[in-house]
């Protein structure tokens, strides 16, 4: 049943776009930055705790704590666009009933993985270690094995704080709140920082990486209280707990999963791509050290383009579904040039810092200095060119092409950086340095690949909705289809016109 009253997201429609990304990206890049430095500094409190297996521990551990935050990111993802879009189009019943789906849908992730972090958690890290042993003798394998181990139960096992908070923090987005997001983000953040030298080092409780995941946890659970309380005692544009009138309806779940799935496939790839790292660069002497320090910095990095991608989706999703052409592309092209901006300024201290930021990591010997700055400067290459991809990903899921967004992740990270690391890496004379000028390779060609087919994919999409034709348009081709558009829309540009579409259909 479509709604005419005014609602608070109609904001995403009407307020000038640059106005707008700056207002609803804000928080989100804030929180994000602080998440990333928290990741920063709970690696350097594990490295003086232990500079060698703690930080290996902690690096073996990450890809199954990415797996976690990819199903919670990637249903949240499903549902807030699904919700921007609903409310773009005045289904507020709709709406609604999305919101509810995904806090079912989480909550349902986070009983499956309190089971699998049990069982799997332990074995997952000797997997690694047993591995490791057989190549170099750098560590205490033993020791990183129980470090691992014990981090990652914990942390997987009571993940269901994270999961929620994600899934809510996602709603309250889509319909234009980033404030209560950006404040839920903090309060974890900050109680995980606080928690960790207590938790952690010789002068508090001296639990090493146990202390490392209850100050995790504690932060995350804090954190999800922020949403459960105001969302309990506000009034919002759509419901969002459950009530009397919530059913699981199929065909808004399958609206979820059609964008969900692919996110969670393209969030779980990077997982993926870790633990495939890992194994191909435990032949090398520190360079899983180095890799672990290079992916926790980078967060500080993409964390603030991917708290842009999180403001810009609800703007690009809700003018989608508005057929508000206009506002829809200046929301694509002013994230864009903002993305490649605050990436640039991530490549510029990468290249002069590298040798400074390393230390922070108490390395233990020189040997282990160099790998770091080595994988530092050589994998921030391409840092322009991925900023294009996230908004690229930013831009296809808002508009429910979850596929593509999904394909330009499996292409940057697994189709090409993996295959063609482990050749440069194992069988030319570049050694690791190979695998460090993979993801440049990678992330170049995902780029000139997936650019122009965002292009066509925007314009054919308006193409269809403005025409309003179905039966006619049901006999055009894709191919014709833009031919006509391009004739007309050349025509219009060479006299001064303005496309008439009710003309065209």
């Amino acid at each position: 049943m479509k709604n005419t009253n005014s609602l608070y997201s109609d904001r995403l429609g009407t307020v000038p776009v640059g106005r707008l990304i700056l207002k609803m990206s804000g928080p989100a890049i804030f929180s994000m930055l602080v998440q990333a430095m928290y990741n920063i500094v709970d690696s350097i409190f594990i490295g003086a705790f232990d500079a060698t297996n703690g930080v290996l521990a902690l690096s073996y551990a990450l890809p199954m704590q990415l797996l976690v935050t990819a199903f919670a990111i990637g249903f949240a993802v499903g549902t807030g666009s699904v919700i921007s879009r609903k409310l773009g189009e005045r289904r507020r019943e709709e709406a609604s009933l999305a919101a509810q789906t995904g806090l079912l849908l989480s909550i349902f992730m986070g009983l499956v993985f309190l089971v699998v972090g049990y069982f799997v958690s332990h074995a997952f890290i000797q997997t690694y270690t047993s591995s490791a042993a057989a190549q170099t003798d750098i560590a205490d394998w033993d020791l990183v094995a129980e470090y691992g181990g014990s981090y990652l139960t914990i942390c997987t096992c009571c993940s269901m704080g994270i999961i929620v908070e994600i899934m809510l923090n996602r709603i309250l987005q889509s319909i234009g709140n980033m404030i209560i997001p950006m404040i839920t983000q903090l309060v974890g953040a900050i109680t995980n920082i606080i928690l960790d030298p207590i938790l952690i080092l010789p002068f508090g409780a001296n639990l090493g990486a146990t202390g490392a995941a209850i100050a995790t946890v504690a932060g995350q659970w804090l954190a999800l209280f922020i949403p459960v309380l105001v969302i309990a005692f506000r009034k919002w544009d759509i419901r969002i707990f459950f009530d009397k009138h919530f059913r699981l309806k199929w065909h808004i779940l399958k609206q979820i999963l059609v964008v969900g799935l692919p996110s969670v496939i393209l969030n779980a790839i990077g997982s993926l791509m870790y633990m495939l790292a890992n194994f191909i660069l435990n032949a090398f002497q520190n360079a899983v050290w180095a890799f672990g320090i290079y992916f926790k910095l980078q967060s500080f990095v993409f964390m603030p383009v991917f708290g842009l991608n999180q403001g810009v989706m609800p703007i690009m999703g809700y003018n989608w579904g508005a057929n508000n052409r206009t506002r829809f592309y200046e929301a694509f092209g002013k994230s864009m040039l903002m993305a490649m901006g605050y990436m640039t300024f991530g490549l510029i201290i990468f290249h002069t810092l590298p040798e400074y930021i390393v230390m922070l990591f108490s390395p233990d010997t020189a040997e282990k200095a160099m790998a770091g700055v080595e994988a530092l400067r050589l994998c921030s290459i391409p840092f322009i060119s991925a900023a294009v991809s996230v908004i690229l990903i930013a831009m296809f899921n808002s508009i429910g092409h979850g596929t593509k967004a999904m394909s330009i992740s499996i292409l940057r990270q697994i189709v090409i950086l993996i295959p063609v690391g482990y050749l440069l890496s194992n069988y030319t004379s570049l050694g690791v340095t190979g695998f460090w000028l993979a993801f440049t390779i990678g992330e170049v060609v995902t780029m000139l690949t997936f650019f122009p087919i965002g292009i066509v994919t925007m314009r054919k999409g308006f193409i269809k909705k403005n025409l309003e034709y179905e039966k006619n348009i049901s006999n055009i081709s894709d191919a014709e289809l833009l031919k006509y558009f391009d004739s007309q829309d050349r025509h219009a540009r060479k006299h001064h016109k303005t496309v008439n579409w009710e003309e065209m259909a």
